[in-house]
């Protein structure tokens, strides 16, 4: 979402305030807030739920209230919402404690086609990225409703390590893990907001 110059502290207040409610939602498991690493006015809200209905649900309950409408005001545009199901190894960031220089790095992009071969060549990248110096944890993920779009969200030490590991996957995974993508991925560097 990007945040209107000069509303920043109402954002913050704003979140702080749905999140104290969402929270109390049945299927609400965790949450984070992220400010872009090179545009700070550009923020990722990141939450999982138990289910989608739970997401819907809780999502529903704030809508049309004055908290929501005072949300709103404070963004330049609307937010884009990706409701994922996450499908890899890490299946939570609950519990997750972040070093004060972590990072956040989000990766989206869309298929061709469902292939097995994709399956294979993303179990291949990410385990060359969790093994690298750094790592701390990757969640993989594909779209509800866009069975096609498939990405990830992980943390890393710091943005060298970051650029250290992707070094490194691209001279060991090679051009072929982006064949059968549409598009290639998009990665978005991300620093941890501090309440």
């Amino acid at each position: 979402m990007a945040v209107k110059t000069g509303a920043e502290a109402e954002r913050v207040h704003a979140a702080h305030e749905a999140w104290q409610i969402l929270r109390r939602k049945q299927g609400y498991v965790t949450h984070r807030i992220y400010v872009r690493a090179n545009e700070p006015l550009q923020q990722l809200e990141y939450s999982e739920w138990d289910s989608k209905k739970a997401v819907d649900g809780a999502r529903q309950h704030l809508q049309g209230t004055p908290l929501m409408r005072r949300a709103r005001e404070t963004l330049a545009a609307a937010p884009q919402r990706l409701v994922v199901e996450l499908a890899g190894p890490v299946t939570s960031t609950k519990g997750i404690d972040l070093p004060e220089q972590a990072i956040a790095v989000t990766a989206v992009g869309r298929l061709r086609a469902e292939s097995a071969a994709w399956r294979a060549q993303e179990d291949a990248l990410w385990k060359t990225l969790s093994g690298q110096p750094g790592h701390l944890t990757h969640l993989l993920f594909r779209g509800f409703e866009a069975p096609l779009l498939v990405g990830s969200l992980s943390h890393w030490e710091d943005a060298a390590a970051f650029e250290l590991a992707m070094a490194a996957v691209n001279d060991a995974v090679g051009a072929g893990a982006t064949d059968a993508l549409a598009a290639a991925f998009e990665y978005v560097v991300y620093r941890p907001a501090r309440d």
